[in-house]
């Protein structure tokens, strides 16, 4: 049996408004940084787009939804905005769309209470890339 690909084809950049969480960036702040695994955290928004992940980035003078925000360090949040952004990410190994949603998916489900487990997901990051060294004593 032949299946069909259905034939919509939405524009492929939505006219809103970008969402905003306040509730979801104060909660940003109490996560490590996903570069450095340090404290201290400004909540970064993604501004590049990729519409696989249906983030089609920003308008002039505005941010992307809160959705697409980090966990970044002052200083890893200077040097994302210092550079192509697409290729900062590129260098650091993380795939940010990916982690964003990560996060806020389970912000969305869990509130506060999620901040364990996206810590825990932030220090795995860390260790795979080998930026963190786990005290195994």
């Amino acid at each position: 049996m032949a299946y069909q690909i259905a034939k919509y084809h939405p524009d492929p950049t939505p006219k809103r408004k970008a969402a905003k969480k306040a509730d979801y960036l104060s909660f940003l702040h109490s996560l490590p940084c996903v570069v450095s695994g340090r404290y201290g955290v400004h909540a970064a928004h993604v501004s590049f787009a990729n519409p696989y992940y249906l983030h089609y980035g920003r308008g002039k003078g505005s941010k992307a939804d809160d959705r697409w925000a980090l966990p970044l360090h002052p200083e890893c949040h200077t040097a994302q905005h210092a550079t192509n952004e697409r290729d900062w990410w590129n260098a650091q190994g993380i795939n940010p769309h990916e982690l964003a949603l990560i996060l806020f998916g389970a912000w969305s489900a869990m509130g506060d209470d999620a901040e364990p487990f996206c810590a825990a997901k932030i220090n795995q990051l860390l260790v795979d890339a080998g930026r963190y060294e786990r005290d195994l004593s």
